[in-house]
């Protein structure tokens, strides 16, 4: 049950991650401006994300309440960097060189390392 409440937690966070993206994207050639703090009403994809940040947030405290901290917190945050930059290579066309594909292989090591101790 702990397995997959990480699992829907990250999918909720790596889903967060990837809205954000892509609305952020109208933003590529605009200067940091206070008009950021209305972007989510007016773009979906910012909204969409902040929600599913805070879903994630409530998933997380709650397994954060049946699992040590050493254990979740690297075991969640890794498995974060690994679907992120799956799906980013796989969605958006982002580049993976051979060095960070070396890493997601060790990551996914560590994890494996961490959650069964």
């Amino acid at each position: 049950m702990i397995l997959f409440l990480i699992l829907i937690e990250n999918v909720l966070a790596v889903s967060a991650q990837l809205s954000l993206r892509y609305g952020a994207a109208r933003f590529e050639d605009a200067p940091l401006a206070p008009s950021i703090f209305l972007e989510p009403f007016r773009n979906p994809y910012i909204l969409a994300g902040l929600v599913l940040h805070g879903l994630s947030f409530f998933v997380y405290i709650f397994v954060l309440s049946k699992l040590r901290l050493n254990v979740l917190y690297p075991v969640a945050t890794g498995l974060s960097i690994v679907l992120i930059t799956i799906l980013s290579v796989a969605l958006l066309g982002e580049r993976l060189s051979t060095a960070q594909g070396f890493g997601i292989v060790a990551i996914t090591g560590g994890i494996a390392l961490v959650f069964t101790t």
